[in-house]
C-alpha cells in the first residue's frame, strides 16, 4: 500500500492516474503504517512564479537515498531504507507540467521504493493486449523503444520502454516503473511521431518524449506476462519469432543486463521463470511492420489459447 499525504488535492488527483485508491474499510482495518509513505507539500501563493523554458532536473543519488531538484520549483528526497519520500513543489509547476510532477513526485519515488521491497527492476519494455503483456528485452541500443513505439502506434498498450517492475514472488506480475516512451530523433522521424513528441534528454542523449500521461490509468500500468521476447539481429530477412530453449534464453537474457538491475537484487530467478514458457528471439526487426504483427499475435486471446 502507498500512502500519499499532501496539502493540495491536485496531487491526489494525479495519484489517481497511477494507482487505485484503497477503500476506507481496508485503510481502517490496517493495523500498521503503509509500507510506502509519500509526503508532498505544494507551495501556496506562487502561481505567478515563472516557469523557465528549459527545466533542468538535478539528481544526487547515494546508496540508500536520492535527492532531486528543479530550481526553486521542486525539491524532493527519497529515503529507501525507511520507505519514505518527502517532496515540495510549486503550484505553478503543477499547473504547467502535471505530467512532469507526476513522474518525478509520484511514479519515480514509488518505483524506487518498490524496487527495494517486493518488486525487482528489469531492463526491458513491455506492451500489452487483451491476453496480457509481452516483455521486450535487449542490450542498450537494440531498438526496444522503437519497437515499443511502433506497437503503440498499432494500438497495443504500453507499460514502458526501458524498465519494468516485476514481482519477486510472481514473476508474471508486471508493473510500470516510470511509464515512459522516449525515442532518438531519427526513430521519431522514421515513425512519423516527431510532431507528437517533445524534446528531452535521457541517458546523456537528445531524445523525443511521446506523451503517455494523457492515457494514464491504474489499469494501463499493470498486466500479466504471456511471453518474453529478446531482440536478436535487426537485419537478415523478414521479422520472425524463434522459440528459445531455457539455456539459450538465459544466455541471451544476460546481454540486456544493466547495473541498475542489481541495485534492487539480482534478477536471475525471474529470468529462470520466464525461460520455461513462451520465450522467443525476435530477429529481423528492421521489418518493423512484420515485427509488430508478430508481437500482436502473442497478446491476442486466440494466440494465447492456441499455445496452451
Amino acid at each position: 500500500m502507498i500512502r500519499v499525504v499532501t496539502n493540495d488535492p491536485r496531487i491526489l488527483l494525479l495519484a489517481d492516474r497511477l494507482w487505485d485508491r484503497a477503500s476506507r474499510v481496508a485503510v481502517a482495518a490496517r493495523q500498521v503504517p503503509a509500507p510506502l509513505a509519500l509526503a508532498i507539500e505544494v507551495s501556496a501563493g506562487d502561481e505567478a512564479l515563472g516557469i523557465p523554458a528549459h527545466l533542468d532536473e538535478r539528481w544526487s543519488v547515494a546508496t540508500d537515498d536520492a535527492e532531486l531538484s528543479i530550481g526553486d520549483h521542486l525539491h524532493a528526497r527519497i529515503e529507501c531504507a525507511q520507505g519514505r519520500f518527502v517532496g515540495r513543489v510549486s503550484a505553478a509547476l503543477i499547473s504547467d507540467h502535471p505530467d512532469l510532477v507526476t513522474r518525478l513526485l509520484l511514479e519515480a519515488p514509488a518505483a524506487t521504493l518498490l524496487a527495494r521491497r517486493s518488486y525487482a527492476v528489469i531492463h526491458a519494455g513491455a506492451v500489452a493486449g487483451p491476453a496480457g503483456a509481452v516483455v521486450i528485452r535487449g542490450a542498450p541500443g537494440a531498438g526496444k523503444s522503437t519497437v515499443v513505439a511502433a506497437a503503440h502506434q498499432a494500438g497495443l498498450r504500453v507499460l514502458g520502454d526501458e524498465s519494468m517492475l516485476v514481482s519477486r514472488s510472481d514473476p508474471d506480475d508486471l508493473l510500470s516503473a516510470v511509464r515512459d516512451l522516449t525515442l532518438l530523433p531519427g526513430a521519431a522521424r522514421m515513425l512519423g511521431l516527431e510532431a507528437a513528441t517533445t524534446a528531452t534528454r535521457a541517458g546523456g542523449e537528445d531524445k523525443r518524449r511521446l506523451d503517455l500521461f494523457s492515457s494514464s490509468t491504474p489499469l494501463a500500468r499493470r498486466a500479466r506476462r504471456v511471453a518474453t521476447v529478446l531482440l536478436g539481429p535487426r537485419n537478415g530477412g523478414p521479422a520472425r519469432l524463434e522459440p528459445l530453449t531455457p539455456e539459450s534464453f538465459l544466455e541471451e537474457f544476460r546481454l540486456g543486463a544493466i547495473a541498475q538491475e542489481r541495485w534492487s537484487g539480482t534478477p536471475e530467478h525471474i529470468a529462470v521463470h520466464w525461460s520455461r514458457r513462451r520465450a522467443y528471439r525476435l530477429s529481423g526487426a528492421a521489418d518493423l511492420a512484420g515485427a509488430i504483427e508478430l508481437l500482436a499475435s502473442l497478446v491476442t486471446p486466440l494466440a494465447a489459447v492456441g499455445r496452451g
